[in-house]
């Protein structure tokens, strides 16, 4: 497995270079749209430009800045925000992850609960209801739904406390009981729209796995279909899903543009917006080099985690880790605790 590691994080950094410098490329490419303000020059602005490297060949340009990120720890200089583009990027990442990280956790598993109990129960009652739920909140865009749920909890019925999140002032203002009833609204909204693309999925996938062999073997021993499902349907199921669960991590850090535009969160999708709009090429670059770096590393966390469900996936060849005989006999635990 180490060397499947190294090999597979070799080709990361090889990748993480082309793509990145073809991120710089097209950014620089961008048109140049400054105009001054009236009454006021552009000499700092050149000053600016020269001190960038923007008049020399791009190739030369990239070869600053990857120069500057490594002897001075620098990635640019915002020049919209006047400040190092580091301060300004990753200063944002705690706000995204305030607003995200509740409604990823409570999302992934009440999916997976979702999405078997649809499995478990086919063309009954019970079945026909969850679909026809997950199709609809599948079929409404989000932001529809945010702001539908804005509408009617906060101003007509009153039940959520404010429309946005509360921003630091406020909290101060009026305490952090104030500031924790303010994030119930989007949590709420933001983990009932990430459920059904998943849940919908698992079901698929479940229910795949119940017509196989292996299944109807299982249920001639004497296993009863709920502990066929969960000992052994379950885990299969799930291997499809696990580098999207980890990918999803990303998410979590990166944002959303439309999420924290709606409800007003001070995060890294509002920023990225901002930089985009204003043309900030420092602030650009880093927020799409960051973001690439971790959706190749998740990548590669996303392939070793066929490893843990699936026996029949041998990273690397050889006999099975120590490490991975004890995740297999924890699932075998935690299944029998479900069954029960």
């Amino acid at each position: 497995m180490f060397r499947y590691f190294l090999k597979r994080f070799s080709l990361m950094i090889f990748t993480f270079v082309i793509t990145v410098f073809i991120y710089f490329t097209f950014i620089k490419l961008m048109p140049d749209n400054y105009v001054p303000s009236l009454g006021h020059d552009n000499t700092w602005y050149e000053k600016y430009r020269e001190m960038e490297g923007w008049d020399k060949p791009i190739i030369v340009q990239f070869g600053m800045w990857v120069r500057n990120i490594f002897k001075y720890g620098s990635f640019g200089f915002s020049y919209l925000l006047k400040q190092d583009v580091s301060k300004v990027y990753f200063g944002k990442i705690p706000a995204s992850v305030k607003i995200n990280i509740v409604p990823y956790l409570l999302s992934v598993p009440l999916a997976i609960v979702i999405g078997v109990t649809a499995a478990l129960h086919k063309n009954k009652p019970l079945d026909n209801i969850i679909s026809v739920g997950i199709m609809i909140f599948i079929s409404v865009p989000y932001f529809v739904v945010a702001v539908l749920s804005q509408y009617i909890f906060h101003f007509k019925l009153g039940w959520a406390i404010d429309y946005k999140i509360a921003t630091a002032s406020e909290i101060g203002e009026f305490g952090a009981w104030y500031g924790i009833r303010t994030y119930m609204l989007p949590v709420a909204v933001l983990t009932i729209t990430g459920i059904p693309g998943l849940a919908r999925s698992i079901r698929a996938e479940l229910t795949e796995q119940l017509t196989q062999d292996y299944i109807l073997l299982a249920r001639s021993k004497g296993l009863t279909k709920r502990q066929a499902t969960f000992r052994h349907a379950l885990k299969n199921a799930m291997v499809p899903f696990l580098p999207g669960i980890f990918i999803g991590i990303i998410g979590v850090m990166s944002g959303g543009i439309i999420t924290e535009e709606i409800f007003r969160v001070d995060g890294t999708g509002r920023i990225y917006l901002q930089a985009f709009n204003g043309r900030d090429y420092a602030l650009m670059m880093l927020i799409t080099t960051f973001s690439q770096f971790l959706t190749l590393l998740m990548s590669i966390v996303g392939d070793l985690s066929y490893t843990l469900f699936d026996p029949r996936v041998r990273v690397g060849g050889g006999k099975i880790a120590k490490w991975k005989i004890l995740i297999n006999q924890n699932w075998s635990w935690f299944t029998t605790l479900m069954i029960e």
